[in-house]
């Protein structure tokens, strides 16, 4: 099992807090940035092998990767130098001769508990994506249209009765992962690089099986603007208070 953090983004709607600095490099409460805790929780969770796309900033994250808490961890770096005129879906192409074993796929912008994470991996599932069946529909967020608990659309423009809340962190079984590489690939080829990896991804999901598994007893949220980093701060250190015992998917 490997993991992919898509961190390639120029993070502006952060504002001042991403003039010089990396949008995954912004502190949380505890004093740890939003890319150290997801390499923590990655090692906690025996993931070893991590592949990182970068834009702007890639020294921070490569100094960040050789602290002493990451030895043990095998870094690959993927730079996309056309950070600034491509969506994420380029930064996957370019990256796509590491993903090559089940996978781990999540935004660098995410913050999570290991608990979740844990879940994930343990659930035997091969393949498996997050929804949250009881939050309200985000206006500007991912969402994903689910149908007899498997997952057949994920975008931001839809809102009927069987979309749900959804957050960017997939398990992938290797076969799987190369059907969405080889979509990605053509869409690249046919100059189609401003939008997400989910729109070559919502073409083949009829021919995937992608499990939706609800995360509504577990945290996750992003990290869009200098708001979401107040608010989930205080809320994944409210949640890890109270969440001391182990929570069953």
């Amino acid at each position: 099992m490997k993991a992919i953090i898509f961190n390639s983004g120029l993070g502006k709607r952060m504002e001042e807090l991403t003039k010089n600095c990396h949008k995954a490099m912004v502190s949380l409460d505890n004093g740890e940035t939003i890319f150290e805790r997801q390499l923590r929780i990655l090692k906690e969770n025996g993931i070893n092998d991590i592949i990182i796309t970068t834009g702007p900033f890639e020294e921070q994250l490569i100094e960040v990767t050789k602290q002493e808490e990451f030895n043990g961890l095998n870094f690959i770096f993927v730079q996309n130098s056309k950070y600034d005129q491509t969506n994420y879906i380029y930064s996957m192409y370019l990256a796509h001769e590491y993903l090559d074993d089940d996978m781990i796929f999540l935004h660098g912008d995410l913050v999570f508990n290991s608990e979740l994470l844990k879940e994930v991996l343990e659930n035997p599932e091969k393949s498996l994506c997050l929804i949250n069946e009881f939050k309200k529909l985000p206006e500007k967020d991912f969402k994903g249209r689910v149908v007899n608990g498997i997952l057949k659309e994920v975008s931001i423009n839809i809102f009927d009765s069987d979309c749900y809340a959804f957050q960017p962190l997939y398990k992938l079984s290797k076969n799987d992962v190369l059907k969405w590489v080889k979509q990605v690939e053509k869409f690249i080829i046919e100059g189609n690089d401003k939008v997400y990896a989910e729109n070559a991804l919502n073409e083949i999901l009829n021919d995937m099986t992608i499990k939706a598994v609800s995360y509504s007893k577990h945290y996750i949220d992003e990290v869009d603007t200098k708001e979401d980093l107040t608010r989930v701060s205080r809320e994944i250190t409210e949640f890890e208070k109270v969440n001391i015992t182990s929570i069953k998917l």
